[in-house]
């Protein structure tokens, strides 16, 4: 016998019996209850559940109609077949436009059984279909691994919120964090740890906020908050100390305390943007600005913003200079204190444009880093670079090249083998290469930075760290990482002989680089008196105007010809 939960509407007793009647004599085994009231039903399919509902078409206190909408408004899918003694065709059809499957003659009911079936197999479908799409739908728009919204779902509640604020004039935060030193995490337990991390974290943040504010898990180690119930901006600096006073207490994870910080951007509709993309693109810009500061977090303002129009056009024309060949290398050479000699250059990259003229890094390096064309362009200065090294090298005159990396390019982990696929195509020598990364690019992410910086080091190439004493980077991992040089940042060297701050600063750095065995080089000379001075701090190698500013490879071979110092190891010199 086949369970059947069949739930019938009738207020005829004989009608119903004869209707079970059918249903067992098919094989059903049938669980079953009579309701012909309102009240009843309600009641029936709020507390069970059913399989299929018989009703009859019109009865003294109810009707068809009635069973149909209440169905409805309590929100079932389930089979209606309408089993009358008298219905025409005209109420028939509109009992199926109204949501009736199916319509049965009491006097014939040989189309009882096959109907009841075929709707029982089509209810099935349509379960296994909601099953699907709910499927389709959590993937679609629910994170996985926290069960919080993800990006694309965040993207639409952002998109009715900036809607909703419009119309009642009011303002909405978008907040994006980004944990702190995450793939740590991960490298030292695992990803599974990693997730559970995450879920805690998720978890925790949800505890913050209150309806109808929402938390997004966006990617990776990075949340969205959307507070849409902001009543002031001012109210973002509470909101954020709450936060941050959540995440504070360690997460335990397998026994182990983990702690975790977070870099937050916060952008305001309408004062930063009133277009949702441009909203989370200014939160992003400011999250960004966050983590390069090495600070909590940071409220967007228009100067952290390298996009505009204009930019945006010149990151088009940018692509396309690089393939049409419109960038040139400035090299400004590097003077070993000691021996009165060149030993390096460092190569810098301006753009020849067609329309504009010579434009220099500050004008396009950092919209390139945000538009994703930072690494082409650091693959053809490195491939550049190393090919004037070799040809110098060719005509007797070794000298180091020196190439800056951006924040974006240390932590793009096709970095390295980008480097030594440049290596292998111009025939370079490791040695010859020099890579300058700042402080501020390793606080970044210390771990992944070293990580790469090692990777660099076994390729052979040397490995500075320039504008030192500008970032955050601690002894301790100067001791660490696989560095040659560090290089003082021309901030100190201007002042250097009028400010005692700036000479301690400096002298103190000399002492520090000659104490790990490092080549200290001062940027930014400019006179001879600062040149001498630093001779006597026994400083190693020194570049700037005062020796030569940047200058083309033609001009360069002037200079050489002209300049007071010997050049590298030049045959004239070996011989």
């Amino acid at each position: 016998m086949r369970p059947l939960r069949a739930l019938i509407v009738e207020d005829s007793e004989d009608d119903a019996m004869l209707l079970l009647h059918e249903l067992q004599r098919a094989g059903y085994k049938v669980t079953h209850a009579v309701v012909d009231t309102p009240y009843a039903l309600r009641a029936e399919l709020t507390n069970n559940t059913w399989d299929i509902i018989y009703s009859d078409f019109s009865m003294p206190q109810f009707s068809a109609f009635d069973a149909l909408a209440l169905v409805h408004n309590v929100g079932i899918d389930i089979p209606f077949i309408i089993v009358s003694g008298t219905i025409g065709e005209d109420r028939a059809v509109t009992a199926m436009k109204a949501g009736a499957h199916d319509y049965i003659l009491k006097g014939n009911l040989k189309r009882l059984i096959p109907a009841t079936e075929r709707e029982l197999r089509e209810a099935l479908v349509r379960k296994d279909n909601r099953r699907a799409d709910a499927t389709i739908h959590r993937l679609a728009y629910v994170d996985d691994v926290t069960g919080l919204p993800n990006r694309a779902r965040f993207q639409e509640l952002i998109e009715a919120a900036v809607q909703e604020a419009k119309k009642e004039s009011r303002c909405i935060a978008l907040l994006l964090m980004d944990i702190d030193r995450f793939k740590e995490v991960n490298d030292t337990l695992g990803h599974d740890r990693g997730d559970v991390l995450l879920k805690q974290v998720g978890l925790r943040l949800s505890g913050v906020l209150t309806s109808p504010d929402i938390i997004a898990r966006i990617g990776g180690d990075e949340f969205g908050i959307l507070l849409s119930s902001l009543g002031a901006v001012d109210e973002i600096h509470a909101i954020i100390k709450k936060l941050q006073d959540f995440l504070a207490p360690s997460f335990m994870i397998d026994g182990v305390p983990i702690s975790v910080e977070a870099s937050i951007g916060i952008a305001i509709m309408p004062n930063h943007a009133e277009d949702p993309h441009m909203l989370l693109q200014m939160a992003d810009i400011a999250m960004y600005r966050a983590k390069r500061m090495a600070s909590n977090y940071a409220i967007y303002e228009p100067k952290y913003n390298r996009y505009s129009p204009a930019q945006l056009g010149l990151m088009a024309e940018l692509r396309e200079g690089i393939n049409k060949n419109q960038l040139r290398l400035h090299y400004q050479p590097k003077l070993e204190l000691a021996t009165g000699r060149v030993v390096g250059l460092e190569a810098l990259v301006r753009w020849e444009h067609p329309r504009l003229g010579l434009l220099y890094p500050d004008k396009f390096i950092l919209t390139a880093e945000q538009t994703g064309l930072v690494n082409p362009l650091t693959r053809w200065v490195l491939l550049e670079a190393l090919r004037y090294c070799c040809q110098q090298y060719e005509q007797g005159i070794e000298l180091k090249m020196n190439v800056n990396l951006s924040a974006r390019s240390l932590h793009d982990p096709q970095l390295v083998g980008m480097v030594a696929d440049a290596l292998e195509t111009t025939a370079a020598k490791p040695e010859y290469l020099v890579l300058e990364v700042t402080e501020s690019a390793i606080v970044l992410d210390p771990v992944r930075a070293e990580e790469t910086l090692m990777a660099l080091s076994k390729l052979g190439v040397g490995l500075s760290i320039d504008d030192f004493g500008t970032g955050y980077t601690s002894l301790a991992s100067i001791k660490r990482l696989p560095i040659n040089e560090i290089k003082i940042d021309r901030s100190f060297i201007l002042n250097m002989l009028t400010d005692n701050k700036d000479a301690m600063i400096v002298r103190s750095v000399i002492e520090l680089g000659h104490n790990l065995g490092l080549t200290v080089v001062a940027e930014g000379i400019e006179t001879q008196e600062v040149l001498d001075y630093l001779n006597g701090l026994a400083c190693n190698e020194v570049q700037g105007y005062h020796i030569c500013k940047p200058i083309t490879p033609d001009q360069l071979r002037t200079w050489y010809a002209a300049a007071p110092w010997s050049i590298g190891n030049t045959e004239e010199d070996k011989s």
